[in-house]
């Protein structure tokens, strides 16, 4: 990765070092903040038997029941092995089951069990936003948010 640190010119970042600064440093910057964002996930999901991936997928099953491997892959950019093996992770746990469907091939629906833990996904995940919110402030959030979401659909059209 590419990335430029000035360090004559640029004061230290509040968490230490130089802060990364130029045109090369958006991939590397992104992939840092996510990284963050995702250690924060998985401590915020560390008394559950669910990791951020199983988690996101577990809440986007419940809300949209009897969707496919293939419409999941479709969505997000992941590989269908790789959404396969989340969902066989969160069968083996009793929280997703498998349905023939009608035209659709196999659907996935959540279980009992799998609404409960989904229910603790939703409060974590809650949690770790007014975090994040609060670590970010209220400003810097929203335009974070508002910059993210028209990427996201920019990246998406593009991929």
């Amino acid at each position: 990765m590419l990335w430029v640190m000035a360090r004559s010119q640029t004061p230290s970042s509040p968490g230490g070092g130089a802060r990364l600064v130029g045109p090369d440093a958006l991939n590397d910057l992104l992939w840092r903040v996510t990284a963050y964002a995702h250690l924060m996930g998985e401590a915020a999901l560390a008394d559950t038997p669910l990791t951020v991936a199983s988690s996101s997928m577990l809440i986007s099953v419940l809300e949209e029941p009897g969707m496919t491997v293939a419409e999941i892959s479709r969505r997000i950019p992941k590989a269908q092995q790789t959404i396969s093996q989340v969902v066989a992770r969160l069968e083996k746990l009793g929280f997703i089951e498998r349905r023939l469907g009608s035209g659709r091939g196999v659907g996935l629906y959540v279980t009992d069990a799998g609404r409960e833990m989904a229910q603790v996904a939703v409060a974590r995940e809650r949690e770790l936003t007014a975090r994040l919110r609060e670590l970010l402030g209220e400003e810097r959030s929203t335009a974070l948010t508002a910059l993210l979401s028209e990427s996201h659909a920019i990246l998406r059209e593009a991929r």
